[in-house]
């Protein structure tokens, strides 16, 4: 009897063992790891692409924190103009002109506002110490000697407005305010030559 439990108790271990080596024996061998499916980490503290991160007041090259300013003041001061051309003009023609300023300058105005302030940034809303000048001067006449003051000042106006424009859509930094004057640039050449018209027009 005790030589019988002792071959039993040798014979069980040695038989699982033979299954387990026997089992191991036909199993083909486990496939290594993937290291395709996990992405890889970037480091700490590494930087996002530039591509992805808005740009901000902080970032905001000092061309484009010019061309906003320019922008707002000139925006602002072609409605505040034409809204005194409206009470004072006495030529139908020239208050026809300056209703288009007020139609198309309010939304491009808002429009630059809103762009700018997702930047950071808070652009002015008055005029220049320039603008303000010329301004206090057109309220001081009335009649044809107050449309022949602001057909001029249209002209110069618009003339450097366009080419405030062109050089932010040329040469900008930051890629929405780019498209921005580069989508306003055919609106202020159409002023220009309406503001063109209207000083050769003798009004």
């Amino acid at each position: 009897m005790k030589k019988y439990l002792a071959y039993t108790t040798l014979a069980v271990p040695l038989l699982f063992g033979g299954a387990a080596f026997a089992q191991n024996a036909t199993m083909p061998p486990a496939a290594p790891p993937s290291v395709a499916t996990t992405p890889p980490v970037a480091p700490t503290g590494a930087a996002e692409p530039s591509s992805t991160a808005p740009e901000t007041a902080a970032t905001l090259s000092p061309g484009d924190k010019a061309f906003v300013m320019k922008a707002a003041q000139g925006g602002v001061a072609e409605v505040q103009m034409a809204q005194l051309a409206e009470q004072k003009s006495s030529s139908d023609e020239v208050k026809k002109f300056a209703q288009q300023m007020i139609d198309d300058h309010t939304p491009n105005n808002e429009q630059l506002v809103k762009l700018a302030t997702a930047k950071g940034l808070t652009p002015p809303t008055d005029p220049n110490a320039m603008q303000q000048k010329m301004l206090t001067r057109l309220q001081g006449l009335d009649g044809s000697r107050f449309d022949k003051a602001y057909v001029n000042v249209q002209v110069k106006a618009h003339t450097m407005m366009l080419k405030t424009m062109r050089m932010e859509a040329r040469n900008g930094k930051d890629s929405e305010l780019k498209s921005f004057a580069d989508q306003t640039v055919p609106t202020v050449e159409h002023h220009l030559t309406m503001a063109q018209g209207l000083q050769k027009s003798g009004v």
